[in-house]
């Protein structure tokens, strides 16, 4: 009768009563006691509500606690009762679970809707299992931003997600609704935004033609660009849309009555093509073009645009009525303003000193607007450039300067962390994506000690190559259930292989839901594999009943490709693809195994052993290149002895490593290996490659195959990078664990340290 949902572990279920226990809840919560027993639901819950400022909360239990009816009541009676209560933090919770009734005390409607929510996950086949919990989140921003300027996105999807961030305990929505792509928004004083700027030809323009590209070679339904947004114009195909004022206050209240609020970003004085296509006057050239980097922006010289902005910000002012707007302010072509007299004229009439100042300026003048009319600006981290004033709100994005983040703070800016390497959500993914995600802290990572600097946190999708909600949520899951975890619990708690058994759990919950989701990785081979006489290949997928085909052609698993359903044997070299599917048809990434018959390679004979120490020998070079041969080709900075394959404390910068010695096998056996790495990394095993991570990328895993005879083998390892990226290296175990090289697997032989590079 009821829906299944998440529920506790067996361990919590028979634990002792009273006992502290972990659940199967994301985010993990402070504390739960269990006390055995049930509450079980009727098939309309009565609901005392006494704080009548708490009413708006049916829609939150339709939402979050589905297929149960609530009736609430402004009284303190029935069998779930909500109550306001002083002593709670902010956005926090208590609640407990008896045989006779539930109680939900918090100190503020955010907090009713986080145990809301945590109710949601803990129902299963109409009961719940009794308990007490004590929660409260870490930050107070917990954010997600979703661009639909790039991609548009119905009233219907975007109402889908909130309610999604909600079930996650994320109480921000940053809506990213104006760019060079796109203006989504009706503003009824300037009717062309949406006339023309909501609309495109897909069959000129790049990101569509990328998209059907992709959806064709991959034969992937969520590159399909979704015809429901496909209208005729004039007699030709466009693709686009736009929220009407109506449609934006119907989602605003649904997002209130979910404990969210919604911040919205009208990009300015960059990002604004589509302004300047429907209204040329307002930029210096009158042309809307590429610059060198970025688009033709708006002309601050221009006293039009100060009143354009303005207009534009008052009519956003009265359908959000939260307290924070985004201006953008980022990736501005400032070059534009050099030559522009109009901006020459106003950096002398105002004594700035130049672009950087113009833009500051601009900032500054709508900073004062929007606190007239009781708003708070944020802006880009390119806002602290030129001096933006003290009561901005800085969005710090450029994982790469974090002299932005320290300025800012400094300036005593209110900060939110949106990290671009940690908590943009659109690149690729692999295996490593989720824990890169779940492993950073926010605060440690350049911010301790300066916990009350910060807002939040808040992560984002940028929808260049995301034409639909199916593709959206194949980006975002699994990692924005590690975000909320950022953002919400104790990093004391974090434990990653629960957590990791806790995602599959919600995976399936999603399917469940028919949203969308990237598949786990399977598992159970290397890039690279060898044997020796024949293999048998038995792939691990995530979910036993999941479908997965493959192809030994070289050509991509497609839905009509033979299904893998038992262990497959060869004897020949031979190259497979696999590729999972959801149960609702969706096709996940594809995995390629190469398979080569191979010897096993004899041990080295004649080593020096007297002479061999423990450890690597890594040789670093001021290395600037691309690729892992050249880098003993450049000037020689010292050596070190590791005992792994990782970066030396010491070497920072322009990075080339070498490391050389001698791996020692235990036995006779096929040893996988593989190199976790930012930029370029390889390893070669008695000069034969092994694992061939090299090139310019961001941080990859590759792993491969040596079939090894017992005793001492030539070991090389090679990395780069030329900012500080990241290196690890290691085996794979049987069981497909990630084991470091560590002390005892190396040995070198001592010598003094290069003084020039092998030319």
């Amino acid at each position: 009768m009821k829906h299944i949902t998440f529920i506790f572990t067996v361990a919590a279920l028979i634990c002792s009563c009273g006992r502290n226990i972990v659940s199967d809840i994301i985010p993990e919560p402070s504390e739960i006691h269990m006390a055995g027993g049930y509450f079980h639901l009727p098939d309309t819950l009565e609901t005392g509500c006494p704080d009548s400022s708490f009413l708006s909360l049916d829609k939150a239990f339709k939402a979050l606690v589905p297929d149960t009816e609530f009736r609430l009541n402004v009284s303190d009676k029935g069998g779930l009762t909500i109550r306001k209560q002083d002593g709670i933090a902010e956005g926090g919770y208590r609640m407990k679970v008896s045989r006779r009734g539930i109680l939900i005390e918090a100190a503020d409607y955010g907090g009713a809707v986080s145990a809301t929510a945590t109710l949601g996950q803990m129902v299963s086949d109409g009961r719940i299992p009794c308990c007490t919990i004590q929660d409260s989140p870490r930050f107070g921003w917990r954010g997600f931003m979703l661009d639909v300027s790039r991609h548009f996105f119905s009233k219907e999807e975007v109402m889908d997600l909130l309610e999604t961030m909600a079930s996650y305990k994320f109480n921000r929505f940053h809506w990213h609704l104006t760019d060079d792509q796109g203006w989504r928004i009706e503003i009824r004083k300037y009717p062309e935004l949406t006339d023309n700027g909501a609309w495109r030809d897909p069959l000129a323009h790049n990101h569509d033609i990328i998209c059907a590209r992709i959806a064709e070679s991959m034969e992937d339904p969520s590159y399909v660009l979704d015809h429901s947004k496909v209208v005729i114009r004039d007699g030709k195909e466009v693709y686009g849309g736009f929220y009407s004022q109506e449609d934006i206050r119907e989602i605003v209240a649904y997002a209130g009555a979910l404990g969210i609020e919604v911040v919205p970003e009208i990009d300015m004085p960059g990002h604004s093509l589509k302004v300047v296509e429907s209204y040329p006057e307002l930029s210096c050239g009158g042309v809307a073009r590429w610059g060198k980097d970025f688009s033709v922006p708006l002309c601050p010289g221009n006293d039009g645009l100060l009143q354009f902005a303005k207009d534009v910000y008052s009519e956003i002012f009265s359908l959000f009525p939260f307290g924070y707007v985004h201006i953008g302010a980022d990736e501005v072509e400032q070059t534009h303003w050099k030559t522009c007299p109009k901006c020459q004229a106003r950096i002398k009439s105002e004594g700035l000193a130049d672009e950087n100042g113009l833009q500051a300026w601009f900032v500054k003048e709508m900073q004062a607007f929007f606190a007239a009319n009781g708003k708070k600006l944020i802006g880009w981290d390119e806002i602290v450039s030129g001096g933006a004033p003290s009561e901005a709100t800085v969005m710090w994005w450029r994982g790469w300067r974090p002299d932005t983040r320290t300025t800012a703070v400094e300036n005593g800016h209110e900060l939110i962390v949106s990290s671009s390497e940690f908590l943009y959500l659109g690149g690729e993914q692999d295996r490593n994506s989720l824990m890169k995600v779940y492993n950073w802290d926010p605060v440690a990572d350049g911010l301790a000690g300066l916990e009350d600097k910060v807002l939040g946190i808040q992560a984002h999708l940028w929808a260049e190559t995301v034409p639909t909600f199916a593709n959206a949520c194949n980006r975002i899951f699994p990692r924005l259930f590690a975000v909320s975890e950022l953002a919400w619990s104790d990093p004391a708690q974090k434990d990653a292989r629960h957590f990791n058994r806790r995602v599959l759990l919600h995976l399936r919950k999603l399917e469940e839901k028919g949203m969308n989701y990237r598949i786990p990785d399977l598992s159970g081979f290397c890039d690279v594999n060898v044997f020796a006489d024949s293999v048998r290949i038995d792939v691990e997928k995530p979910f036993e009943d999941m479908t997965v085909r493959y192809t030994a052609d070289g050509t991509i698993p497609r839905s009509s490709s033979p299904i893998y359903d038992s262990p497959l044997t060869i004897s020949s070299n031979t190259t497979l693809h696999f590729r999972p599917y959801t149960s609702n048809g969706m096709p996940g990434d594809i995995f390629r195994a190469e398979y080569r018959k191979t010897s096993y390679m004899e041990p080295c004979t004649e080593t020096g052993t007297d002479t061999l120490k423990p450890g690597l020998k890594a040789d670093w070079y001021e290395f600037r290149g691309e690729a892992c041969d050249s880098i003993t080709h450049v000037p020689f900075n010292g050596s070190y002895v590791t005992e792994g394959v990782y970066i030396p404390e010491e070497v920072k910068g322009n990075i080339g490593l070498v490391f050389t010695g001698y791996i020692n096998i235990p036995e006779d056996g096929i040893y996988s290996f593989y190199t976790y790495s930012d930029d370029g990394s390889y390893i070669r095993i008695n000069g034969e490659m092994i694992v061939d991570s090299d090139g310019p990328h961001s941080r990859m895993e590759r792993s491969g195959q040596a079939a090894l005879k017992k005793g001492l083998h030539a070991f090389e390892a090679r990395y780069f990078d030329h900012s500080g990226g990241i290196l690890e290296a290691g085996f794979i175990m049987p069981d497909g664990r990630r084991r470091l090289f560590e002390a005892g697997d190396f040995l070198h032989t001592e010598g003094q340290s290069k003084t020039s590079p092998e030319i």
